[in-house]
């Protein structure tokens, strides 16, 4: 296999995909040569230039890398004033930065990189960039100068075909930690060849020391004699010693999080807006827990079991073993033995379990975990869910250590439900929210277009008769009645989400959009699917439906959505199995029919179409922003209403309201969204003060 064979992308972004499982370690896989602008001399940027590279080596693959000092200020004066040799200060801080390392990836990779060194494989140089009056410029004044953009590299394989990348590769990002943002060009393709040439002569003019702009020259210096010594002293005596088994990594705030929980005595909520890499954070916890235990029993709950796969797919790349319980007629029998293991072990040892919350709350769950006398530790996916009265039973005093992990903790209509998650898992230790997300780059940005529509008489009547029922229930204590409560409310929450005229602005928002309405998630209720995807195929749209029960083989379901990332299907219509958890990055606008008006369920959809995208689009064109458009059913009570039912009605109304406000103050057309959300106040207040009159609905 040659570099040629690969299926590359034009664009990796280290936000939306895996750079190095994507790019670096099929190319290093492939390559026999390869020459590298890898930034700043330090010792984490250097190991992090050979990361990937294990059969590299393996193979005797040859590198070349440049590093750019970072002197201080007061580092440059010494130089300048020919105090220090510019080479005497790289050493010194070379040797003090590689004794405080604590870090087994840099000590494994700048081992690595020594025996290629050793064995004459690695060349490294040093390039000090000096101005126009012989005096050196600092790091952080070439960045400035724009001088100094990118990170270049170009490999080649046996066959002598080329593959570059040029980019932005920071490896101590404030918030993101390391970052990658990098473009990718094949030599052997025509149109790409000449940005192959251009990468490799802004290495040459590097490794040269040629001038890189009018008032900058380029000084190289080889490796200093201190700094080589002190590498080739790590070199291991064989290359088969060598292993360079790297697992992902924590951006800083991930790192916060995991911190702020762990000062929490192991318990908390990690509030983090959909794309903001919960799972991660959370398996940062769990390798927390574990380093202070020793032994660990660690359940992971989800609310769908495709999500399972997903757990067990993030841990297997943090080299966590994990068993699911979905599909497993003797999950009891492989729960016992896991946790038998545990408790006879004598050294240290970790069990995962990936369950969901209808299992994880069953008399068999629960005894199970009861009786482990090892310490056991809860992480619960979209936590919400866990505060049913159904869910809840599995809360149990077992769990030690808890997690809990979603976008918002609020339970729909169910502050008790509400009150039973905080009291469990504890207070909210981190929260990152939907702006400030959006504003780190987390999330692409979007535009929020509300479809205000209305229910029919009928509709209407059904409506009015639940709005009754719940305003008899609603204070009540009772668990019955709270139950019936919850019932009553999902039956009227159906109403609106299945409203026939919905359908009818699905029709008008097909027309208006056409071909734009490719890349599209549309949510609707199983009830409104079969009409809307006859709308859909008859304006011409390929479609494709995701349920909980179709397609049943769950790895069709994958298929199909890497299918509407290829761009072979316009729109995915779906209910709610994409509500939590699965991955779009590709949708770029999303329409929302079957909304309840609950506003967890509208944050998770959301979220799924707020991904960052690296790829480009059949057309060209990439994904700048999202577009949202939501169908709000916001009935007008009618006006033999008690005051109690109104009290309801208005609570309602005010939830929906509040929900536009949100969406307005993150979007990028918040002014068109607040002037709706005043007529929508205004409009209801002129109902409260005509309450006696006939009202005409919205």
């Amino acid at each position: 296999m040659s570099l040629k064979d690969l299926d590359l992308k034009p664009q990796y972004d280290s936000m939306a995909d895996d750079v190095y499982g994507g790019f670096f370690n099929p190319v290093f896989k492939h390559s026999r040569e390869c020459v590298r602008v890898g930034g700043r001399f330090t010792s984490r940027n250097l190991a992090a230039c050979a990361e990937g590279m294990q059969e590299f080596i393996q193979s005797d693959g040859t590198m070349r890398l440049v590093l750019l000092p970072e002197f201080t200020e007061e580092d440059i004066d010494a130089i300048n004033r020919g105090v220090n040799r510019p080479s005497d200060v790289l050493s010194d801080r070379w040797i003090r930065d590689l004794s405080e390392v604590k870090d087994k990836f840099v000590e494994d990779h700048a081992k690595a990189l020594a025996w290629m060194l050793a064995n004459g494989s690695l060349e490294i140089r040093i390039v000090v960039p000096v101005g126009s009056g012989g005096s050196v410029v600092s790091y952080v004044e070439l960045i400035e100068s724009q001088v100094f953009r990118n990170k270049t590299g170009v490999f080649w394989d046996e066959n002598n075909d080329a593959v570059s990348f040029s980019g932005s590769i920071e490896f101590d990002d404030r918030m993101m930690g390391e970052y990658h943002q990098f473009r990718v060009y094949r030599g052997w393709d025509p149109s790409e060849r000449k940005y192959v040439e251009h990468d490799l002569d802004a290495f040459n003019r590097y490794w040269d020391g040629r001038e890189i702009d009018a008032g900058i020259a380029l000084k190289t210096l080889p490796l200093p004699d201190a700094v080589r010594d002190s590498l080739l002293k790590m070199a291991p005596a064989s290359k088969s010693e060598i292993r360079l088994q790297s697992v992902p990594r924590l951006r800083p705030y991930q790192k916060e999080a995991v911190r702020m929980w762990g000062g929490n005595g192991g318990r908390g909520v990690l509030e983090m807006a959909t794309g903001t890499g919960k799972t991660f954070a959370a398996i940062g916890c769990i390798e927390e827990a574990r380093r202070r235990e020793g032994r660990l029993l660690v359940v992971v709950a989800c609310p769908f079991d495709n999500l399972e796969g997903q757990w067990r797919q993030e841990l297997k790349r943090w080299g966590i073993k994990s068993a699911v319980t979905s599909g497993r007629r003797d999950w009891p029998l492989a729960l016992k033995d896991a946790i038998a293991s545990l408790e006879v072990s004598e050294g240290g040892g970790m069990a995962v379990v990936i369950t969901t919350y209808k299992t994880f709350s069953s008399d068999k769950f629960v005894r199970a975990v009861a009786r482990c006398s090892v310490p056991a530790m809860l992480v619960a996916d979209e936590a919400h869910n866990a505060g049913s009265h159904a869910h809840s039973e599995g809360l149990v005093g077992a769990y030690g250590y808890r997690l809990g992990l979603s976008a918002t903790m609020e339970r729909y209509f169910d502050p008790d439900g509400t009150a039973r998650v905080r009291r469990f898992f504890g207070d909210t230790v981190y929260s990152l929210g939907l702006a400030e997300a959006i504003r780190c780059g987390f999330l692409v940005g979007y535009r929020y277009h509300p479809i205000l529509t209305d229910l029919n008489d009928d509709e209407y009547e059904q409506y009015k008769r639940f709005t009754r029922i719940i305003a008899m229930l609603w204070d009540s204590k009772g668990r019955d009645d709270r139950e019936l409560l919850e019932r009553t409310i999902l039956k009227r929450s159906r109403i609106v989400r299945d409203a026939a005229s919905k359908l009818d602005r699905l029709r008008e928002w097909v027309r208006r959009n056409g071909d734009g309405a490719r890349y599209t998630l549309a949510y609707c209720s199983e009830k409104q699917m079969p009409e809307a995807k006859r709308i859909l195929s008859g304006a011409g749209i390929v479609n494709r439906e995701i349920t909980a029960n179709n397609p049943p083989d769950k790895r069709r379901r994958a298929e199909i959505l890497r299918d509407f990332g290829a761009g072979r299907y316009g729109v995915i219509v779906a209910n709610r199995v994409l509500d939590e958890g699965a991955d779009v990055p590709a949708a770029r606008s999303c329409i929302m029919m079957a909304s309840t008006g609950n506003p967890k369920q509208f944050i998770q959809r959301r979220g799924r179409v707020l991904r960052r995208f690296s790829g480009t689009y059949g057309d060209g064109s990439r994904k700048e922003h999202a577009d949202i458009y939501d169908m709000l059913v916001i009935p007008v009570p009618s006006a033999d209403y008690t005051a109690a039912e109104l009290r309801v009605e208005r609570q309602i109304a005010d939830s929906q309201i509040r929900r536009l406000e949100e969406m307005a103050e993150a979007s990028m057309n918040r002014e068109e969204c607040a002037a709706l959300v005043e007529d929508l106040r205004a409009r209801l207040s002129r109902r409260d003060d005509a309450r006696g009159a006939p009202q005409k609905r919205v």
